[in-house]
């Protein structure tokens, strides 16, 4: 990775203050070998892209930049930059509006971000371990991760969470296991609902059909419905929220729907799947009005892009050691890397003239 006007060209994508953040967040200390910012991020980006270890990540900074760096003094190093990582990787994406503003009115509340991710190591042509994590999204902090095998299942109850925490995740997460965790935990949540995933009660106790209750909706119109759920032989309350997709996201759902049945051979996707893939719906235990509901669940949606990048980076490199801030240098690492490979992405999606 020499110095040269490719190199330049990508610090232009770089946060505004980043070699002086390097230095007031520890990262960068001066030393024999790495003597500027500029090679304690080249180390970095190695580490990440091409080293697969702190000893290949050695060899490469003497290969690349004639800098002899052992591989102790690179894992210090790397150890000692999630921090600035992390500072760095929450910038970009401020700077590149992936991250909404956190609405006044969630006052002291911290919107979690749960999900997780299939890693293959190199080489692998399946996943080898998956990555579970809970992400504090305003807060631009990993509140938690665990590396398992494949076979450890997606819940909710992996987590250590509070009264003070709003809990977002996708359908996998929308059980009734996963709400009464929450429940339990005085938690708030709003978890995506697939088809079927419970069935819905009056207070009497008579089933209610879902559609029945959203198909008037137009295109980004939303309503609530206040039922019930059954969990040992007792109806416990819970809300639900729905809200129309336009016409356009939903040839989309669609199109994923089938490829999803073709590529793992299903049987054929239902009508009533089809028509409630139609909608978002989720599961919700606040008491905030449809649109807010619809507007944190968005804010996810403004760093998903980045996540989605980020997926397809935690294959690269060697899985992390057990060291606490080792782990978060790889994840806060590899979070940079996604938030500016999608920014470079971005830009590239329009032409100079588009700029003037």
């Amino acid at each position: 990775m020499k110095k040269d006007k490719n190199w330049e060209s990508l610090k232009r994508y770089l946060p505004t203050g980043w070699e002086a953040k390097s230095k007031e967040l520890g990262a960068f200390t001066r030393g024999r070998e790495i003597k500027t910012a500029d090679d304690l991020l080249t180390l970095n980006l190695l580490y990440m892209t091409q080293g697969e270890s702190f000893q290949m990540t050695s060899a490469m900074m003497k290969l690349t930049e004639n800098i002899s760096v052992n591989k102790n003094a690179v894992y210090k190093r790397i150890k000692g930059s999630w921090r600035w990582l992390q500072w760095m990787a929450q910038n970009i994406c401020k700077e590149n509006g992936y991250m909404a503003e956190k609405p006044t009115w969630l006052e002291d509340k911290n919107v979690c971000l749960i999900d997780a991710s299939d890693m293959a190591l190199k080489g692998s042509k399946s996943s080898d371990y998956r990555l579970h994590y809970m992400f504090d999204l305003f807060n631009f902090t990993c509140r938690s991760m665990e590396i398992t095998t494949i076979k450890e299942g997606e819940k909710l109850d992996r987590y250590q969470v509070g009264k003070d925490d709003i809990l977002i995740a996708d359908r996998i997460y929308g059980t009734i296991k996963g709400i009464e965790y929450a429940k339990a935990n005085e938690s708030d949540f709003i978890l995506r609902l697939k088809s079927k995933a419970f069935i819905i009660y009056d207070k009497e106790g008579n089933k209610i059909d879902i559609m029945s209750q959203i198909r008037h909706l137009k295109e980004w119109q939303s309503t609530s419905i206040d039922c019930f759920y059954k969990c040992d032989n007792e109806l416990k309350s819970i809300r639900i929220c729905a809200m129309k997709k336009d016409k356009k996201a939903c040839e989309q759902a669609k199109r994923n729907m089938q490829k999803k049945v073709s590529r793992k051979q299903e049987e054929a996707v239902s009508a009533e799947t089809i028509e409630l893939n139609e909608y978002i719906i989720v599961a919700t235990s606040l008491i905030y009005t449809n649109e807010q509901i619809f507007e944190l669940y968005r804010s996810r949606w403004q760093i998903e892009m980045v996540f989605n990048r980020l997926k397809t980076l935690f294959g690269f490199g060697e899985i992390p050691s057990k060291n606490e801030d080792s782990v978060k240098a790889w994840f806060y690492g590899k979070l940079f890397l996604a938030a500016l490979s999608e920014a470079m992405v971005k830009e590239s999606h329009f032409s100079p003239m588009q700029k003037i």
